[in-house]
């Protein structure tokens, strides 16, 4: 509880938020207000959008365009994203088998391990293994296995059987 404290403590110093915080009336104003001017910004060409094209045959609703302005308007925007949407297409296409052929062909693909000590651990492995819990075989053909708890492993047991085995190889 005290960490939890101390942190939003930290956060204060940091960050500063007048609209969250008491009093501002002005700011919390201005803000609201800015927030119901853009949401009216998204929904005034929506509402132009479609009292001009769905709902044209609606005399309930004001028309903006009451020709065939509005619609030719809307079609037309649909073609150019139609377009823009193709041609975004095809340039994302082209770029990524660009980026896989240079990948394929010019970038050189580096082993990020070594082969030889990966044998070497795969048989201590191997090793440790049969030595804990049977042959592999056994191992492989058994379908169900309950481990006895002194034939749990610590936490740090691997990577201790990895730095005997690197100490042996030496």
């Amino acid at each position: 509880m005290k960490d939890q404290e101390n942190r939003h403590e930290e956060e204060k110093r940091f960050v500063s938020d007048h609209f969250f915080e008491k009093g501002h009336w002005w700011n919390k104003f201005y803000i609201g207000l800015l927030t119901i001017v853009g949401w009216i910004a998204v929904f005034i060409p929506i509402y132009w959008t479609v009292s001009s094209t769905l709902l044209k045959n609606d005399s309930k609703f004001y028309h903006v365009w009451n020709d065939r302005t509005g619609e030719a308007i809307y079609y037309h925007t649909g073609f150019l994203f139609l377009v823009s949407l193709a041609v975004i297409s095809v340039g994302i296409l082209f770029l990524t088998l660009h980026n896989n052929y240079r990948i394929n062909h010019h970038e050189k693909v580096k082993q990020l391990y070594d082969d030889e000590e990966l044998q070497v651990r795969k048989t201590a492995l191997n090793e440790f293994y049969t030595e804990r819990f049977g042959p592999k075989e056994t191992r492989h053909a058994t379908r169900y296995y309950s481990v006895p708890e002194n034939k749990n492993f610590d936490d740090a047991t691997i990577r201790e059987l990895y730095k005997e085995t690197e100490q042996h190889d030496d």
